[in-house]
C-alpha cells in the first residue's frame, strides 16, 4: 500500500512538470530565489499563466513559496533530500539549450536591476559596512576558529547584505540568513545568488524570535549583533533553541563596539551571557588585526547535566 501511495505521488509530480514553461520555471529557480514579476520579465509570459504554473509546481513539492513583506517568492528547495530528485530531473535537460541559455541571461539582467534599486534602498553607510564582509585576516581568523570540515547547516542571524554569511555559506550543506531588514535582505540575496550560492535563502526575521523550528541548524553565526542589542540574552537564548545538540554558535564583535557602550571587560560579560542562555563557552579570544580589534567567541550547546 505505501509502494502504491508513493508511485502515485510521484506519478502527479511528474505530470506537473511535464511542460515546456514548468520545466523552465525549474531550471530558472533552481539558481535562486524569484518573484512573480521578475519571473514573467524573464519568461516573456503573461502573470496569471506563470501564477497558475508556480501554483502546480509547488503543489507538487517542487518549489517552496514563502513571503516578505510585499514580496512573494519562489526557490527550488534548497536542502538536498528535497532537492535531489530535482536535479535529477533538470540533469537530463540539455544546458547549451537555447531557451534556457536565453533564461540565464534575462536572470542576469534582472538580478541586477534588483541589486541596483536594492542598493538605492539602503543608506549608502550601512550597505558599504554590511556588504564589504569581513577582512581577509578576519576571514581567516575566522575559518580557522571553525575548522576546515563542513558547518552543515548554518543560521546567520543579522546576515545584513550577506558579507558573513558569503563566507561560512563556502563551508555550510545549507544556509539560511535572517534580518529585520527587507532591503538588506533583497541585497543579500541577489549578491548570494549572482555568486551562484543556491543553497543559501533569506527570510525576514526577528533575533529575539527566529523564524525556524528548534533544532534545526547546527551553527548560528552572529556577526556584530550583540554588543548594540537591547537583551543579549535573549537573543543567545533564540540561537541556543535553534541548535541541535552538541551545535556551536560564533560570535564576532568589533571591540570598538564594546567600549562605546562603557564595557570595561568584553570578555567576561560575553562569557556571563553565553552561560546564562545556556550555552557552554569554548573560547573566546580578542584578535588583533590590522584594521580593528575584534572579538572572536564560540560556544556550544550543553548536554543535560551540564
Amino acid at each position: 500500500m505505501s509502494t502504491k501511495a508513493g508511485l502515485t505521488a510521484m506519478v502527479r509530480a511528474l505530470k506537473s512538470a511535464a511542460d515546456p514553461t514548468r520545466l523552465r520555471l525549474l531550471a530558472l529557480l533552481s539558481q535562486g530565489e524569484l518573484q512573480v514579476g521578475e519571473i514573467c520579465r524573464v519568461l516573456g509570459q503573461s502573470q496569471p499563466r506563470i501564477s497558475r504554473h508556480l501554483r502546480l509546481l509547488t503543489e507538487a513539492g517542487f518549489l517552496d513559496r514563502f513571503r516578505e513583506q510585499q514580496c512573494v517568492y519562489y526557490r527550488a528547495p534548497a536542502r538536498v533530500a528535497a532537492f535531489g530528485w530535482l536535479r535529477q530531473l533538470l540533469d537530463q535537460v540539455e544546458a547549451n539549450d537555447p531557451l534556457l541559455r536565453r533564461d540565464r541571461e534575462r536572470v542576469a539582467q534582472v538580478l541586477a536591476a534588483r541589486a541596483r534599486a536594492a542598493t538605492r534602498a539602503l543608506q549608502a553607510a550601512e550597505q558599504a559596512e554590511a556588504a564589504a564582509g569581513p577582512s581577509p585576516e578576519l576571514a581567516a581568523a575566522l575559518l580557522d576558529e571553525l575548522g576546515p570540515a563542513s558547518v552543515g547547516d548554518l543560521l546567520d542571524v543579522g546576515t545584513g547584505a550577506g558579507g558573513l554569511m558569503q563566507l561560512l555559506a563556502q563551508r555550510a550543506r545549507h544556509a539560511v540568513g535572517i534580518d529585520i531588514s527587507a532591503p538588506a535582505l533583497r541585497l543579500a540575496r541577489t549578491r548570494l545568488h549572482s555568486a551562484g550560492f543556491s543553497h543559501c535563502e533569506f527570510h525576514r526575521g526577528d533575533m529575539y524570535q527566529l523564524p525556524c523550528d528548534d533544532q534545526s541548524f547546527d551553527l548560528v553565526s552572529m556577526g556584530r549583533m550583540l554588543a548594540a542589542a537591547e537583551r543579549p540574552v535573549e537573543a543567545l537564548t533564540e540561537a541556543a533553541r535553534a541548535l541541535r545538540p552538541n551545535g556551536r554558535v560564533l560570535i564576532v564583535e568589533q571591540m570598538d563596539d564594546w567600549m562605546a557602550l562603557g564595557a570595561h571587560a568584553p570578555l567576561q560579560q560575553l562569557r556571563g551571557w553565553l552561560e546564562r542562555a545556556g550555552l557552554a563557552p569554548t573560547r573566546l579570544r580578542p584578535c588583533d588585526l590590522p584594521h580593528g580589534h575584534y572579538l572572536i567567541a564560540t560556544a556550544r550547546t550543553r548536554h543535560d547535566g551540564q
